[in-house]
């Protein structure tokens, strides 16, 4: 019937391997998503003071 519905499935080396390639990049996305902003405000070098001026 259809070609792709009777393939083997890969051996479990094979896919634990991608399994954590995959989980790495996904990591590696979060961990530059989450530190991005910490960097920028760093960079910009404002620094977070009230000041009042009577």
């Amino acid at each position: 019937m259809f070609p792709g519905m009777f393939m083997r499935k890969p051996d479990k080396a094979a896919a634990l391997k991608q399994l954590k390639s995959h989980v790495a990049m996904f990591s590696a996305w979060v961990v530059a998503i989450r530190v991005t902003p910490y960097v920028l405000h760093y960079l910009i070098g404002e620094k977070d003071e009230l000041k009042l001026e009577l």
